[in-house]
């Protein structure tokens, strides 16, 4: 995990940690325009879930930056932000989570058949 082992306060001002919050909003933002094409969401998602398998993520660790994701936009939308909006959110991030570590497993699963 590339912010395992740093400080709190380092990575308050880490430029690595920034940028990876700037794919996962640019991710997100893909994610959101392909909601009418299933097949390419389907895709998108398991592309990012072999990714991050190479890249020895923990599949546990997809289910964080949802409600995180969240947390931080919530206040941006005011007294737009309802409980329809936030099931939404809720049920996007499931999604992306659910697909995305299915890819990783299966990606796990692979890598020790090659073994």
């Amino acid at each position: 995990m590339p912010f395992s082992g740093i400080e709190l306060e380092d990575l308050k001002h880490s430029k690595q940690l920034r940028a990876h919050a700037l794919r996962v909003m640019a991710f997100v933002q893909k994610c959101i325009s392909r909601l009418n094409e299933p097949e390419k969401l389907e895709q998108l998602l398991r592309e990012l879930g072999k990714k991050h398998h190479s890249y020895k993520a923990k599949a546990r660790y997809v289910d964080l930056v949802g409600p995180q994701f969240i947390q931080a936009i919530q206040p941006s939308l005011g007294e737009e932000w309802t409980e329809e909006v936030s099931a939404a959110w809720v049920l996007l991030f499931a999604h992306i989570g659910y697909t995305m570590k299915g890819a990783m497993n299966e990606a796990a699963d692979e890598a020790k058949m090659k073994q």
